[in-house]
């Protein structure tokens, strides 16, 4: 080979050395489209987030999903609704990139995340409430906390022990929803795994059992009592006001109780996600700040002050 001819082949090298990555840089990926469409898929307002969701709060997760999307048409949540025991592991097990819990982590569920080593953001967002719940015939009017405690240690054991008429208490609980039983037993005992109830199979049972029996009382979240107001057994049941001490003034579990503090059977609904998965972070933001001011509709309490605007003419 001359030397003009290898001058000739080197050159034709370099200039593919240099050319090639430029092409490769410039081309468009596989499927991509004009340079308008290479934004990225997902995004805390674009995309779609997968929230696994306890059944007691999936009415008013669906109202917050509906007007996330509404004011972000290109996100989507799909909700999950599961038994408060097989929510968290959803997020465990990636199946969902959220989670929205009434009360805090069990021990176990924390241990699980610790030992996975997964890098979970938790949110406080709502409050709740558990309602005391008896047929609409029981003449009780109030209830002490410490009264509570008698009633689901098995202490209290006749209706005419707290001003009733005589009759056996039936005293029960929504076997299917472990985190409200946690709820109610550490608020009453100081810890978890103290109840001591009749267990039916879930809410809709319960509250049938209430209005079918004038022995019977329950505990339900208020999202619950408000849906059950609107059924047929809405009529035979009735919730009773609590007081935090025997002399207490008894206070209604409403919206405005739960947020004032002075209603004393009270948790945290949380939203827990993974931040890695945009959307579902943007769905927490969302939850966090502007969805506080829809809690209020879904019989939940907002955990932080909502702002209001007032215009002035």
């Amino acid at each position: 080979m001359d030397h003009r001819a290898r001058n000739i082949i080197i050159s034709l090298l370099l200039a593919a050395a240099l050319l090639v990555p430029v092409w490769l840089w410039m081309r468009p990926s596989a499927g991509q489209g004009p340079a308008g469409s290479m934004m990225p898929d997902r995004t805390p307002t674009r995309g779609e987030a997968s929230v696994a969701v306890d059944k007691s709060l999936m009415p008013v997760m669906e109202l917050q999903s509906g007007t996330f999307t509404d004011h972000y048409p290109d996100a989507k949540v799909s909700l999950s609704p599961e038994p408060s025991g097989r929510t968290v592991l959803r997020l465990i097990d990636r199946a969902a990139g959220g989670a929205v819990i009434d009360g805090g982590l069990t021990r176990e569920e924390d241990s699980v995340i610790t030992a996975m080593k997964r890098p979970l953001k938790r949110e406080p967002i709502a409050k709740n409430a558990l309602v005391f719940i008896v047929n609409s015939s029981n003449p009780l009017s109030s209830i002490s906390i410490i009264r509570l405690k008698q009633l689901f240690s098995g202490e209290l054991s006749d209706w005419m022990m707290l001003g009733g008429r005589q009759g056996s208490i039936v005293a029960c609980v929504d076997g299917s929803d472990f985190r409200s039983q946690a709820i109610l037993s550490s608020a009453l005992f100081g810890r978890a795994g103290r109840i001591k109830a009749s267990s039916v199979t879930g809410v809709g049972e319960l509250i049938a059992r209430v209005a079918k029996d004038g022995h019977a009382a329950g505990i339900i979240t208020l999202p619950e009592y408000a849906r059950a107001l609107r059924t047929a057994d809405g009529a035979r049941i009735k919730a009773i006001p609590v007081s935090r001490t025997e002399d207490g003034k008894p206070v209604e579990a409403s919206p405005a109780s739960l947020y004032s503090g002075e209603y004393p059977l009270v948790s945290i609904v949380y939203y827990l996600y993974d931040p890695f998965d945009p959307t579902a972070t943007g769905f927490g933001a969302w939850l966090s700040r502007e969805g506080q001011k829809f809690f209020e509709r879904g019989d939940l309490a907002p955990y932080r002050q909502t702002v209001r605007t007032i215009i002035l003419n």
